[in-house]
């Protein structure tokens, strides 16, 4: 017999088998679902925020031909519809999306309009979480932390009065003196009430109730040091504080956002920028551990796109908004030239950070040794893809 329990050269019994089975799927299946739910939501939240853009622009008269829900080339092309003057597409690659205005009508729209068409794109991302929070405090409540009880984190070895008379590491305390123990302030303040008077206390031993006598000392110390066992509850609350709830929590995390971003830009925990692939991964984690996780991560993730797209660089939303600015002070746009150096440079930057990124990613995941092959095979692979784009623009050029 091995160490198993099975004889040698047999066969395990067919329902050993089978459960193996059944267990090994049931966790492929958690984590394939948990990683496929987290493209899902980041999907959805590019969809909107392209939404964003589409709906307002269409408010402004602005002509909008296309709008993509995916990327890939023109020849993958899915048509789903046309409406309101826009074609809607779908395209293989998820983990994108665009829409696309005619640029004469966008050139001679208004500067509001242009501008709150720019800005729609990061407002609906801001917008997500307070829905997603309110729809999740009507239906559940607001998740608040509750203590579930009180138990003996360790005993102290200057005074040996609670080892002595049989409490042991780990057991729950219950009750002191008939008084259930919700907090413990509680023990505290009644052992101190107690001094050098018997007290009794109902603990919870391994999974047993008894009771234990012991008496305090002049200072109502009996040796222990108390921990607590929490867990999530949920507080019910009306529509009117949902509302505030939900707008107060995505204030919150905004300003832990905007703090983190600013870290980052002094070059502070560079080794925490994550790449897709750690977003995907750490977001299967998430959905896999529950409803308010999910809705959590999927709120801080639309923050995230908002406050990435606002920042001042020539791609994004944020670096548009400047441009237009600019362009409304000066009295006409940037060259061409100088726009397109902007964007090069803005591109190369977002290279360059997708690459830290993915190296920290790569890090956590295969460790060191494999890192670097993986960035080299990354480098490779995007170099082979870029090439089409490098022909393009230089036909362009000559």
């Amino acid at each position: 017999m091995n160490k198993f329990g099975f004889y040698e050269g047999k066969r395990p019994p067919t329902s050993v088998s089978i459960i193996a089975v059944v267990l090994l799927a049931s966790i492929i299946s958690a984590k394939i679902f948990g990683l496929v739910s987290t493209l899902l939501i980041l999907s959805a939240l590019i969809t909107l925020h392209e939404f964003g853009h589409w709906i307002v622009a269409r408010i402004a008269g602005i002509d909008v031909p296309v709008f993509s829900v995916g990327l890939g080339s023109a020849n993958q092309v899915k048509v789903m519809g046309r409406a309101f003057g826009t074609e809607f597409q779908l395209r293989p690659f998820p983990l994108g999306g665009f829409i696309k205005p005619e640029d004469q009508s966008f050139a001679h729209a208004s500067f509001a309009g242009r501008a709150a068409t720019l800005a729609a794109g990061p407002a609906m991302n801001l917008l997500v979480p307070v829905v997603l929070f309110f729809l999740l405090f009507v239906m559940k409540g607001v998740p608040d932390i509750a203590v579930k009880d009180v138990y003996l984190a360790d005993l102290s070895s200057n005074v040996s009065t609670a080892a002595t008379a049989g409490l042991e590491k780990g057991d729950i305390i219950l009750a002191v003196e008939g008084v259930e123990i919700e907090k413990p302030e509680q023990v505290v303040r009644l052992m101190d009430e107690h001094k050098l008077q018997t007290v009794n206390l109902l603990v919870n031993h391994l999974g047993q109730t008894k009771t234990v006598t012991l008496v305090p000392n002049s200072e109502g110390k009996i040796g222990i040091v108390l921990g607590v066992h929490t867990e999530q509850v949920f507080k019910e609350v009306s529509t009117g504080s949902a509302v505030f709830e939900a707008f107060s929590q995505t204030a919150s995390l905004t300003e832990q956002t905007l703090v983190m971003y600013g870290q980052l830009f002094q070059g502070e925990n560079l080794s925490h920028v994550s790449s897709v692939v750690g977003i995907v991964s750490e977001g299967g984690k998430q959905v896999n551990s529950g409803l308010v996780a999910s809705v959590s991560f999927a709120a801080m993730l639309s923050i995230a796109l908002a406050v990435l797209n606002l920042l001042p660089l020539p791609i994004l939303d944020g670096g548009q908004l400047v441009l237009l600015a600019f362009e409304r002070y000066r009295g006409r746009p940037l060259s061409a030239t100088v726009s397109g150096y902007l964007v090069g440079a803005t591109v190369v930057f977002f290279i360059g950070l997708f690459f830290l990124a993915l190296y920290n990613d790569l890090l956590a995941m295969v460790g060191s040794f494999w890192a670097v092959p993986f960035m080299v095979a990354a480098f490779c692979a995007l170099f082979y893809f870029s090439l089409p784009f490098l022909a393009r623009f230089r036909a362009s050029k000559s």
